[in-house]
């Protein structure tokens, strides 16, 4: 009874709430069930109490529980009290107010069905003069779901009225708000209302404040989707063309993709020569962003536009690869390949080449633009084939795999597949072997590692003796390195380099370094030892387990570095599985004895644990 007495007083609303006609019934309702008329609906009167509570996460948890709130209130209560009810307490946290906005735009069942879903725009519309963009957001995704229940007759009388309420609103905020109702709102609407509402949106198009502008621009493509080709989708192009010659950039900015967006709808030749004149202007731009945005679409606008890409993209696009500004020569870089691909023929290289000379040292003298360029063009030899390759980019390959910068010459190595898997060995060999030998031993540890991460795909494609011939003397190196990552990434990548080449060339070229380093005065590298014993026995054969990584792991379990010891204990349990599946016996005589000798008798508590852990691993039947 005091508990439920102490209900009462909390379910009370703050004072000028309950003043609130939308309020009064809400109290009435919490009051009923705290004298326990409905002792079930409870939980739902404590979270209407909690929707006022001064703790944010509480009003957060409420708020996401509206579905619960409606489903106890019933339908017609929603609309007349909940509803209303919501709209109070808009001037809350941003949390709030996108959790309000998401369930709202779920709503519809809630209000009785699509008849009624006009009731929930209320409360969104308050949500629409927000400052706080994503709540904005929020609010129209949900007036968007709901649009699409709405019936015209709703749209006209509720969309339509909410439009024309924001967009003369006195806060930019709403007219921001309202470009993204267009889309929506235009399919659904008779031509005269249509043609109102249009005139509302090129009212928009024209607004002082730069940021309504913007958001038109932004939803322009959406509004021409849904527009029939005609009088008004002249019109709209009109607006297009003013758009793009705003004065601010962050207007400007959104030209490119509003070209693409009109060009895919007409495909005329009439409509795309005015949207490529439009394009070329973009290109000239005075604002780097503008040009930018040229650049990074490009490839879009010679989709778009491909029976003018050769003619009219194309010299645009040459002429942002040698762009004043360093962000446009990168992006450019950086779209290459995407353009080439239109063209692959030696016509566009002899054209290319000339741009790309200004792109590398010592023309080029931003890090940026290079590695851009570098992480590209590799990307071309599959597109232009071997010969033209060789003839054309190999030079600009070498230039780049030998720059100052390690961000380029990485770049350069994460793409060397594409190169490899076109050109003849003899030219990968003569070109760029003596390039990728010095940088594998880079001073830079990213880049030798870049090198480690590539040697399987050089394995595969420079075969088994130019291979070991070229690149074996690497090996030892890179298990000495004073990197651990690059130690690691070398030890881990024996398992792939010996699916590739073999057993017996592991037997020739591994096993005899790993048995040098058995004995070595660093421990670190003893620890290689085991991490490369760890990755071989995942791909071979019994036989070889037994003959070569066994005595090697015994050995290391007796090392004095407990560092050492525990890395065996480590490297026994990865091998245990291959082990049981290939020679049970080895796991059985020599390791498991190990494990128990190191556990029962080891010093270091850190080796003690770790071999208990592998032994709780490890079958008993091994």
């Amino acid at each position: 009874q005091g508990l439920v007495s102490k209900s009462k007083t909390n379910f009370l609303f703050h004072e000028e709430l309950e003043s609130c006609n939308s309020l009064r019934l809400l109290t009435a309702f919490m009051a009923s069930v705290a004298d326990g008329v409905d002792s079930s609906l409870y939980a739902v009167a404590v979270l209407i109490d909690e929707l006022r509570h001064d703790d944010l996460q509480l009003r957060v948890n409420a708020i996401k529980q509206l579905r619960t709130i409606a489903t106890a209130l019933g339908p017609e209560r929603t609309r007349e009290e909940l509803l209303p009810f919501l709209q109070e307490i808009i001037d809350d946290d941003d949390d709030v107010l996108i959790a309000m906005a998401e369930q709202l735009g779920n709503g519809v069942v809630l209000v009785g069905g699509s008849a009624y879903c006009h009731h929930l725009i209320g409360p969104l519309e308050e949500l629409c003069h927000v400052e706080e963009i994503t709540v904005r957001e929020k609010a129209l995704e949900a007036l968007t779901s709901i649009a699409k229940e709405m019936s015209s007759d709703q749209v006209v009388q509720h969309l339509c009225a909410l439009i024309a309420r924001l967009a003369s609103h006195d806060w930019f905020t709403s007219r921001i708000s309202v470009c993204s109702l267009f889309s929506v709102t235009l399919p659904k609407v008779s031509p005269a209302k249509r043609q109102e509402l249009l005139k509302i949106y090129f009212r928009l198009c024209s607004d002082d404040t730069p940021m309504v502008r913007r958001q038109a621009a932004n939803v322009l493509g959406a509004v021409a989707e849904v527009l029939d080709p005609g009088p008004a989708r002249q019109d709209l192009f009109e607006a297009f063309e003013k758009l793009a010659k705003d004065e601010q950039d962050s207007v400007r900015i959104l030209a490119i993709s509003n070209c693409i967006a009109l060009g895919r709808l007409d495909k005329t030749p009439e409509n795309h020569a005015q949207i490529v004149g439009v394009v070329k202007a973009c290109t000239d731009d005075k604002s780097w962003r503008v040009r930018y945005m040229v650049a990074d679409n490009v490839k879009a606008l010679c989709e778009v536009f491909q029976a003018k890409a050769t003619t009219d993209i194309f010299p645009l696009y040459f002429k942002l690869l040698g762009d004043q500004e360093v962000e446009v020569r990168t992006i450019a870089a950086a779209r290459i390949s995407a353009v080439a691909a239109f063209d692959p023929t030696k016509e566009f290289l002899e054209t290319l080449m000339p741009a790309l000379e200004k792109l590398t040292m010592p023309r080029e003298h931003s890090q940026h633009v290079r590695a851009s360029l570098a992480g590209s063009i590799l990307q071309l030899s599959p597109i232009f084939g071997s010969q033209l390759t060789v003839d054309f980019l190999i030079s600009t390959f070498l230039q780049l795999i030998r720059d100052e910068c390690p961000e380029v010459r990485l770049a350069v190595i994460h793409n060397l597949e594409c190169l490899s898997s076109v050109v003849s060995i003899d030219v990968l060999s003569q070109s760029l072997l003596p390039s990728i030998k010095e940088l594998g031993k880079d001073r830079q540890w990213r880049v030798r590692l870049a090198i480690i991460n590539a040697m399987p795909d050089l394995a595969k494609y420079l075969g088994e003796d130019k291979f070991t011939s070229e690149l074996s003397s690497l090996f030892s190196v890179w298990l000495m390195d004073p990197v651990f990552s690059v130690r690691d990434a070398f030890a881990g990548s024996f398992h792939r380099l010996c699916s590739q080449l073999g057993l017996p060339w592991s037997e020739a070229n591994v096993i005899p370094q790993l048995k040098t380093m058995l004995s070595h005065k660093n421990y670190l590298y003893r620890i290689s030892a085991l991490l490369s014993a760890r990755s071989l026995a995942e791909v071979a054969g019994g036989e070889f387990i037994d003959t070569h990584l066994v005595p090697m792991v015994v050995q290391l379990t007796s090392d004095p570095i407990p560092n050492v010891r525990f890395n065996a204990v480590k490297t026994i349990k990865a091998m245990h599985p291959y082990c049981v599946k290939e020679t049970p016996a080895a796991l059985s005589k020599h390791l498991t004895p190990c494990l128990q000798r190191l556990l029962e008798s080891d010093e270091d508590p850190d080796v003690k644990f770790f071999a208990k852990q592998a032994l709780e691993e490890i079958p008993v039947k091994a």
